[in-house]
């Protein structure tokens, strides 16, 4: 995957500027993730840690699928350890999308890998070769990531592709790995596994959060190379 060159700062900002959640949650996040082994870490000074998609990753899952923030490393690890329900998911998952680098993932990857996948694709790879080709003939792929908070689940969505395909894959937790299904009624996504508690959330961002993010590694990128 790409080497994005923001500060882990910039993004914290930029995913709090794009999401609506307080500057001041992120930052926490972030923290948590760092105290998790999670987060990109290196010196000081010019030595200053450089986020990868990895780290974007994780850190958009944290914000997804943690309900407060002491919970952030815990998210990660959660959705680190799924994998894709074939029976609710796309056939053949991402290869119908055409777009090289997400059809490449493999079939036993999890939600993370797919969105530190997305995201590095929409910053420098196929789908941002797409997006460039689009405009301003047609509105770029329409992308939803959902995630639920207590329950294990999520799902990648992306539409308005060039072929017209709609490819939606959903993920649960992998086999033997710890995890909780939500209760049945939500949209696309069931399951009848106990939940921790009678509340649950689920929380989706769409292309407007994987843009920014994409636009801030590339923008890194290019002025690191200039």
């Amino acid at each position: 995957m790409t080497q994005g060159m923001a500060s882990p700062a910039q993004l914290v900002r930029r995913l709090s500027e794009v999401t609506g959640v307080s500057l001041a949650t992120v930052t926490d996040l972030d923290r948590r993730l760092v105290m998790g082994k999670l987060r990109s870490k290196k010196g000081r000074g010019h030595y200053v840690a450089r986020v990868t998609p990895l780290d974007a990753a994780r850190l958009l899952t944290a914000i997804l699928g943690s309900a407060q923030a002491n919970l952030a490393a815990s998210a990660v690890a959660r959705y680190a350890a799924t994998e894709a329900d074939r029976h609710r998911s796309s056939e053949p998952l991402f290869a119908g999308s055409d777009l090289a680098d997400l059809a490449a993932l493999p079939a036993r990857h999890s939600f993370v890998d797919a969105l530190e996948c997305l995201i590095a694709s929409a910053a420098d790879g196929a789908l941002a070769r797409l997006i460039e080709d689009a405009v301003p003939q047609r509105a770029p792929p329409a992308i939803e990531v959902f995630a639920f908070t207590q329950a294990t689940y999520g799902r990648i969505r992306l539409a308005g592709l060039p072929n017209r395909t709609v490819v939606n894959v959903e993920y649960g937790p992998a086999r033997g790995a710890k995890g909780r299904r939500p209760e049945g009624g939500g949209r696309g996504i069931g399951g009848n596994n106990e939940t921790a508690g009678d509340l649950e959330q689920s929380r989706r961002v769409t292309e407007r959060t994987i843009l920014a993010i994409a636009e801030l590694l590339a923008e890194e990128s290019e002025h690191g190379s200039a």
